[in-house]
């Protein structure tokens, strides 16, 4: 499995009304509304979650009639916690940055205009603020109290505790009334207090990464489109749309490695006979952006039955239902659209 899908997996069961309703669609499948019901959650609530899971490829979703029919993946489930934990590490670089905007937070929240407000109580905080206190000794140089005293209160009215504590941490090293740090100049980090200018520029480039962010998810939605399945042994087709081709890649490939198709019972039965290495995953047509006001789910059943009138992936052509097809066309044209 990929990282990124190991990630998406962790992510979407990290919520307990998700792990509910994959409780429950692991016992059977069910209706959207049912499961609302069952859980005391609202539909949009619902969706919400079935979102989360059917990206994670932990469930799928099919609609029938009316209905939304949601069913577990139960194939994902077989994976062991060892191989969810298997992602690459992180890189050294990527560590130090973090750290560092983890320093760097915790320096603007305790000092202002250059001093120290207060000292933080979390033990991790405090050590990075004697940090700053630490940085104004030269290496190996000898200090008396006073001096002590005077590279301390620029910073810190409270000059004896802090004194204190930079000796109870081995910061600097104290006999009789003699203070000095030990290392060189290179293991020492010099201070680096935050100031108004850096702290709003730093807010500033926060809020255009916020932007860029946003900018970004809205051009790159996820593919809409309509896609097949096909059994190069007998050259049977399934046939189907998804708001997520990529996603749908992703889930059908790994259910039919794992030789778990919950979705077709004649495609499970051809897996189950010819085997994963002979089947093969296609995206067919992506849907065009909607323009403002267009409905999109109406525009992605119009194509899928496009291609269902032009491929007739029925009987011993494929792996769909006619019936289940005409209902569809049906349907479809009931509600003011027409397939072609």
């Amino acid at each position: 499995m990929k990282t990124e899908q190991n990630l998406a997996i962790i992510k979407a069961l990290a919520d307990k009304s998700r792990l509910a309703i994959v409780n429950s669609l692991l016992e059977r499948s069910q209706c959207a509304e049912e499961l609302a019901k069952r859980h005391a959650l609202a539909p949009s609530t619902v969706s919400f979650h079935l979102r989360k899971l059917e990206q994670a490829g932990l469930v799928n979703c099919r609609k029938e009639q009316y209905y939304l029919v949601v069913e577990a993946n139960e194939a994902i489930y077989d994976t062991t916690l060892r191989q969810l934990v298997a992602a690459s590490p992180t890189r050294p670089e990527l560590q130090d940055q973090r750290i560092e905007a983890y320093r760097r937070k915790v320096l603007d929240s305790f000092f202002r205009h250059g001093r120290l407000e207060k000292l933080p109580t979390q033990h991790k905080k405090r050590l990075i603020v004697l940090e700053q206190f630490a940085a104004r000794f030269e290496p190996q140089r000898r200090y008396s109290e006073i001096e002590v005293t005077g590279l301390i209160l620029p910073l810190y009215d409270d000059y004896c505790t802090i004194r204190r504590l930079l000796v109870d941490e081995g910061m600097i090293c104290r006999e009789g009334a003699t203070y000095w740090r030990e290392g060189n100049a290179d293991e020492i980090r010099q201070p680096t207090l935050p100031t108004k200018e850096n702290k709003a520029a730093r807010s500033t480039a926060k809020m255009n990464k916020r932007k860029e962010i946003i900018r970004s998810y809205k051009q790159n939605l996820p593919q809409m489109g309509i896609f097949q399945i096909r059994c190069t042994a007998n050259s049977k087709i399934y046939v189907a749309a998804s708001r997520n081709l990529e996603g749908e890649r992703n889930s059908r490939l790994f259910q039919i490695k794992m030789g778990k198709i919950v979705f077709n019972r004649e495609l499970q039965q051809d897996l189950e006979q010819f085997g994963a290495d002979q089947f093969e995953f296609s995206i067919l047509a992506v849907l065009d952006p909607p323009q403002p006001g267009e409905d999109s789910e109406k525009l992605l059943a119009a194509l899928e039955l496009q291609w269902l009138e032009k491929l007739q992936p029925f009987a011993e052509r494929g792996y769909n239902s006619k019936k289940a097809y005409q209902r569809s066309r049906e349907r479809l044209q009931l509600s003011g659209g027409a397939p072609f």
